[in-house]
């Protein structure tokens, strides 16, 4: 399939010729001499891709926020990412987009982008996750007069202004490379998740309902891709090492489809200093609970983002199905733990090989020395 929409892609870049705009800052020269007003940002894809986009998000709307109409056309889950973000003046929500088994509608999304064409936008901007096909198609049926986005063999040839896209960089500095090819400097690339003060009051009364003077840990153990799961087993080993400390408190997140998964550990756990929050939370209210936490243990997954706004120090199980550091990279907070092996970038949902070899290649003794660097009081229970 991927092949196929190649090859239209490059049929089309060849018939359908778009004037491209490659002068660096053009976009910054059109917002300063005024003609462009009216900005849209299309976030159509889900929490990861979303978040990674957010130090160029904030950087935008601090810059031309006050002066600017910039709306936002997303799906469920990246509204959740932005509604909190300032200057948005509106968002534009399809809720079926990403989605399940029997809600393939495509009616919300014309309706939408009728009314997006009245608006008259002036800039469509694409983030560096948003190559595929129908991404450029997306923003072209908006009517935007510039589209700002990348062109990764030749599906983003309705793009009229489109950076050199480097490869080796990570998604965060894609999106960062991205602002600037258009003259917005992007002074940071922190992760950026606005909370409100209840979403704060939340994660402070869930903590403090469980633990008042303990050594709270938050693990996310799920993700949509089993791929990069990490062995039930090897979870319950480590946790069982961690509440060797008698003050430790281990607080699980998860979705709701993730309740067995969860379920199954705090089982065999069976300690009252095992907790399981499970649909207890809104991403905002997770991301205020992980900070209150003084380590977050997680797999690549959304919530590892979630986890990556905050300043708790975190340690990443990462598989080896895509390419290093692209999602995260890491830091003097952050460890990532990934193994070398011969299927590493598969790219797999489920591991090609059935082995999960580079998941099974993390120890358990690993992680949990790597939890000793990060907060060496747990030897001392």
């Amino acid at each position: 399939m991927r092949i196929f929409f190649t090859l239209f892609s490059r049929i089309g870049s060849f018939f359908f010729s778009v004037k491209r705009f490659t002068e660096p800052h053009f976009i910054a020269k059109q917002i300063e001499s005024g003609k462009i007003k009216k900005i849209l940002l299309i976030h159509l894809q889900q929490l990861g891709d979303t978040l990674v986009f957010t130090p160029s998000a904030k950087a935008l709307l601090e810059r031309y926020g006050k002066r600017l109409e910039i709306d936002v056309l997303c799906n469920s889950v990246s509204y959740e990412v932005c509604k909190n973000m300032p200057h948005i003046r509106r968002f534009y929500v399809d809720e079926f987009w990403f989605w399940g088994k029997g809600k393939k509608k495509l009616s919300l999304l014309f309706k939408l982008l009728k009314e997006i064409r009245q608006e008259r936008y002036d800039l469509a901007i694409l983030d560096a996750e948003e190559t595929a096909l129908k991404y450029p198609i997306v923003a072209f049926f908006t009517g935007a007069t510039y589209r700002l986005g990348y062109d990764v063999d030749s599906r983003g040839f309705l793009n009229n202004v489109v950076p050199t896209l480097s490869p080796s960089l990570s998604y965060v500095s894609r999106n960062k490379a991205l602002l600037e090819f258009a003259g917005i400097p992007v002074p940071s690339t922190n992760l950026w998740l606005p909370t409100t003060e209840s979403d704060k009051a939340q994660a402070k009364d869930l903590l403090y309902k469980h633990c008042s003077s303990s050594i709270p840990i938050a693990i996310h153990q799920g993700s949509n891709f089993s791929s990069k799961h990490w062995f039930k087993e090897n979870w319950v080993a480590l946790c069982k090492r961690l509440l060797e400390n008698p003050t430790v408190v281990l607080f699980f997140s998860g979705a709701e489809r993730e309740r067995h998964q969860v379920d199954a550990i705090l089982s065999e756990l069976n300690s009252p200093r095992a907790i399981s929050l499970v649909g207890k939370t809104s991403i905002h209210t997770l991301k205020e609970f992980i900070d209150l936490c003084h380590l977050f243990i997680t797999v690549d997954t959304g919530v590892m983002h979630i986890g990556n706004c905050t300043t708790t120090p975190m340690i990443v199980l990462m598989s080896a199905r895509d390419y290093e550091n692209l999602w995260i990279e890491p830091s003097e907070r952050v460890s990532v733990l990934r193994k070398e092996v011969d299927c590493k970038y598969c790219l797999g949902i489920d591991c090609p090989t059935g082995t999960k070899e580079c998941m099974k290649l993390i120890e358990v003794e690993e992680v949990y020395q790597e939890a000793l660097r990060f907060l060496p009081v747990l030897a001392h229970g």
